[in-house]
């Protein structure tokens, strides 16, 4: 099959920190290069640009939108238009294609015959989960969790029983300004024995990582968490 193009999967920073601190020069290299990227928003890509010294007009740059409203058939007009060129899909923050509408689109092109190039960069969900100390050999990502209170403890009850039943650590984000009910909900309907990870702001100068159970994050004062990203993981194993 002839190769129809290639698409970078390009991490991104996990909020306002040194691009060096966390992107590769290597990435940067790949990013200074390409005329075509696939982004959620348009805005937040030209910042991004702006770091890697590609400056304004951004002239000969081709930005496509592919965000949760974007059809199928949208993207397969994307790919139809990059068809032939190197493009780099860019998250928002952190890595293209977890919990991010970029993974249906690399689908769509694995079928097509592009070459997919995944280039390395922060992972939040990785870090949290090797920050954590839980269980890194067996883990389930979960994405977000249900926003209505009672389908939300309903299914962190369901995910403390997994782990109870498993040994897989459980991970789960939220968006920023729903972290404090969250929080309040995994204190109020986990064992007292099951281990919490928080793990907020990761990469930045605010970070916050701590690790214990729910009956020691009780103890303790509320982290503040509403308006910061934060990773969330529950595990039953060694006690702290």
């Amino acid at each position: 099959m002839t190769n129809p193009g290639t698409i970078y999967l390009i991490p991104n920073l996990l909020g306002e920190t040194y691009l060096a601190s966390s992107i590769p020069q290597g990435v940067v290299e790949v990013v200074q290069k390409l005329k075509h990227l696939i982004v959620e928003d348009e805005k937040n890509a030209r910042r991004f640009l702006k770091l890697c010294n590609v400056l304004p007009p951004f002239e000969g740059i081709v930005f496509h939108v592919l965000d949760k409203h974007t059809t199928n058939v949208e993207k397969s007009l994307i790919l139809e238009a990059i068809k032939g060129t190197e493009c780099g899909i860019l998250s928002e923050a952190g890595c293209p294609g977890i919990a991010d509408p970029g993974a249906e689109i690399v689908g769509q092109a694995h079928r097509k015959g592009f070459i997919i190039k995944p280039l390395v960069g922060p992972s939040s969900i990785l870090l949290g989960l090797i920050a954590s100390g839980f269980n890194g050999q067996a883990f389930s990502f979960h994405g977000y969790l249900p926003v209505n209170p009672g389908d939300r403890v309903k299914r962190l009850k369901e995910l403390e029983a997994d782990t109870i039943k498993t040994g897989y650590t459980q991970i789960f984000i939220e968006t920023p300004f729903r972290n404090e009910s969250l929080y309040k909900d995994i204190l109020a309907s986990c064992k007292p024995t099951t281990l919490l990870s928080v793990a907020m702001d990761i990469t930045l100068p605010s970070e916050f990582i701590r690790s214990a159970s729910i009956k020691d994050w009780q103890s303790k004062p509320m982290p503040e968490l509403r308006g910061h990203p934060a990773v969330f993981s529950l595990w039953v194993g060694q006690q702290y």
